[in-house]
């Protein structure tokens, strides 16, 4: 192998300074930087949950207010029996009576005891109704206190589908609400 000439000893030389001026720059430079990153990130995270906690904060009134509202409207979203048994006997009659006066045949009605959170009954009954007298059974249990959920409506128009003519539906609906004992007196 030749010696190199002056020129590519200079080339070379640069070409070591570059390379040690990168390793430099890697070495202790780039994680400075990259500190001052880090927490210019963790200083924009914080200032965005310090904003986040003023708007809950300054939404305290508004809650308190919605919280009084509710527990004096409470009652009207529960049913009150003293027993668990006499609630769901108050339910049934709620879903019977509400899709009798609109015409519905309504067969037994029974208590859900599967998937039925603590502190709150559900009942089911099966009905045979025209979709007229459905609509007008759901707005009453809707729009009547005290106020429950409706689980579920299956509705089978079978017959309907057979003749091609409309017919009564079998309707299943279920009903949850939620159950209070009343204060000791």
């Amino acid at each position: 192998m030749r010696p190199l000439t002056p020129r590519e000893r200079r080339l070379v030389a640069v070409g070591v300074l570059a390379g040690a001026v990168g390793l430099g720059w890697l070495a202790v430079v780039g994680p400075i930087l990259g500190g001052f990153q880090a927490r210019d990130e963790r200083r924009q995270a914080a200032l965005e949950r310090h904003a986040r906690d003023q708007r809950l904060l300054a939404s305290l009134p508004a809650l308190r207010v919605a919280l009084a509202e509710q527990g004096r409207t409470g009652r009207a979203f529960q049913i009150t029996a003293p027993s668990h048994g006499m609630a769901v006997e108050a339910l049934k009659q709620r879903l019977i009576g509400s899709l009798s006066q609109e015409g519905g045949a309504v067969g037994a009605a029974e208590e859900v005891k599967a998937d039925t959170p603590a502190g709150r009954v559900s009942v089911r009954a099966d009905a045979k109704m025209t979709l007229t007298q459905l609509n007008a059974g759901l707005r009453r249990i809707q729009n009547e206190a005290p106020y429950v959920v409706v689980d579920y409506v299956s509705i089978n128009a079978e017959q309907a589908a057979r003749t091609g003519q409309p017919g009564p539906l079998v309707v299943r609906l279920q009903i949850s609400a939620r159950h209070v004992a009343p204060p000791a007196r």
